[in-house]
């Protein structure tokens, strides 16, 4: 009988064990970022994807982390569907498509999300890809303010690659150097505005 009940909390111990590890992997927050990495919204929407992305007035950062001077404009067969003028310094980008403006921040901080983003340069879609086939956005601690991570969505090729590049960073228990890897958006759609 002792040895049953031995056995019993033995099992009881293991099994609790068990379960509080799965709960810690479920809250790991290498997941919360790449849920919210993919479920990223676009800024733009573009018809196509084999459009041109034409600078027609110099991108400058004036010390930033985002464009805050200058003009891209988007052109699908060779008609301009869209400008992003980012001239007014105040950390918003000015979207025209078909005539009508809207403004965009730069600077994105939700109080649900344990991030910070920069959009560096805007986040494009377009309607015949799944994927954001271009922008950039840097991920910064929403405590803390330190940088975390940079995710590269690529140059407009419609696929469902994105890169993310980090700093080399240490915690009390690890270490680990700068660096990158391309992954797969692959199973998440992202948002279309």
């Amino acid at each position: 009988m002792k040895t049953q009940v031995k056995y019993l909390v033995l099992l009881i111990v293991v099994g609790v064990f068990t379960l509080s590890s799965c709960k810690k992997d479920a809250l790991n927050p290498k997941d919360a970022f790449s849920e919210e990495v993919t479920s990223e919204e676009a800024v733009l929407v573009l018809s196509k994807s084999n459009y041109e992305r034409n600078i027609s007035e110099p991108l400058e950062t004036n010390g930033n982390d985002y464009y805050s001077k200058g003009k891209i404009e988007y052109k699908v067969d060779n008609q301009i569907e869209a400008v992003f003028n980012f001239g007014d310094s105040d950390k918003k980008v000015l979207v025209t498509k078909n005539g009508v403006g809207k403004k965009y921040d730069l600077k994105k901080g939700d109080k649900k999300s344990k991030y910070k983003k920069v959009i560096v340069s805007p986040l494009i879609k377009t309607n015949d890809c799944n994927y954001i086939v271009e922008g950039i956005i840097k991920y910064y601690d929403s405590k803390s303010g330190e940088y975390l991570a940079t995710i590269d969505f690529g140059n407009g090729t419609c696929d469902e690659f994105a890169t993310k590049s980090w700093p080399a960073g240490k915690t009390k228990d690890k270490t680990w150097p700068a660096g990158s890897k391309t992954f797969s958006l692959k199973g998440r759609k992202s948002k279309k505005k």
